[in-house]
């Protein structure tokens, strides 16, 4: 498989120097601000988001091979205030907070007056799109959530820019608890259909269950299963679990041949047990940078490369002479 200049530098950007993936997620909005006044998740002003979002990053953006940020709140002023390290890959993701409801099916929206080539322009190395997917859902709906992909892959393509795509499956007509027991069969075949549609990673859930499905043994196949259909590098995202959870998760999911992960609220959501700004970041800048080392030890450890589901680094090297005349 080929890939183009642009998006082989926005991989390298994103991963370390073995070709692991270690991303850190701040893109979250509206579960950060139930995490900051459950009681009133619309309380939480703009100062308050940007404040907690330079905070996180600060200290734990140093530590990461990519770092994903929203344009709401935090990419600009990670930027201006000098919190997001140069040498840190920066993703940026492009949907609204949410979805749109359908009856029960759920439609991704794209954020209004933010595109790709913004993205592109403040020197990224990544979009993001996060799209809700049921592949059981009515044609229809599958049709525009396909569309979504398919339109973000294309404008990627063309200012070529990496693109990260995050599927979230959802349960329709039934529990949660229904929903877990083939929940790894959805989150499979959602990547069958989404990952040849022009993704450069794709950022996955778990394809399981542990509660539903508790022999590690048979999550560890679930992963093997996933990183066979897909066409292209998977991370594991963590989906705010608990962090002693997700590093099992974590240790499984590459075994299983993942490249990594892109994880948030599993490392940082519980300085937001503290009330007071200072006490957050404190917990930040010492658990939370902790809970980054340990999975990042883990994927060090057992992190398939993502070069090789392209075959390997020398696949990927070509002869250039003359390439700049027709890029």
């Amino acid at each position: 498989m080929r890939i183009s200049v642009g998006k082989l530098r926005g991989l390298q950007q994103i991963s370390d120097e073995t070709g692991r993936f270690t991303m850190i997620a701040m893109d979250q909005r509206g579960s950060l601000q139930k995490m900051l006044h459950p009681e009133d998740p619309k309380a939480a002003s703009y100062a308050e988001m940007e404040a907690v979002k330079l905070g996180v990053t600060e200290w734990l953006a140093p530590h990461a091979s990519g770092y994903l940020l929203d344009p709401e709140y935090g990419v600009g002023p990670a930027i201006n205030r000098f919190v997001l390290p140069g040498r840190t890959g920066l993703i940026v993701a492009l949907e609204t907070s949410g979805y749109e409801k359908k009856g029960n099916w759920r439609l991704t929206t794209l954020l209004d007056g933010w595109t790709v080539e913004k993205v592109k322009r403040l020197g990224a190395s990544a979009a993001k799109l996060l799209v809700f997917f049921n592949p059981d859902a009515p044609l229809d709906i599958v049709d525009h959530q396909v569309w979504v992909v398919r339109t973000v892959a294309d404008e990627c393509r063309r200012l070529d820019i990496a693109f990260v795509c995050e599927p979230m499956s959802y349960p329709v007509d039934e529990s949660e608890e229904e929903f877990a027991h083939h929940k790894a069969d959805t989150i499979i075949r959602t990547a069958q259909i989404l990952s040849p549609l022009g993704l450069d990673v794709l950022k996955a859930e778990f394809p399981g269950d542990p509660k539903a499905t508790p022999d590690p043994e048979e999550l560890r196949r679930n992963c093997e299963r996933l990183s066979q259909v897909t066409k292209v590098p998977w991370v594991v995202l963590s989906a705010g679990a608990d962090f002693g959870v997700f590093h099992k998760l974590v240790d499984l999911a590459c075994r299983g041949g993942a490249s990594g992960f892109l994880a948030g609220r599993a490392i940082w959501k519980d300085a937001f047990k503290e009330t007071s700004l200072e006490k957050q970041l404190a917990y930040i800048r010492t658990q939370g940078v902790k809970n980054f080392q340990a999975l990042a030890d883990l994927a060090h450890q057992h992190a398939r490369p993502w070069w090789d589901f392209y075959g390997g680094k020398e696949k990927l090297q070509d002869h250039f002479e003359g390439w700049y005349v027709k890029y």
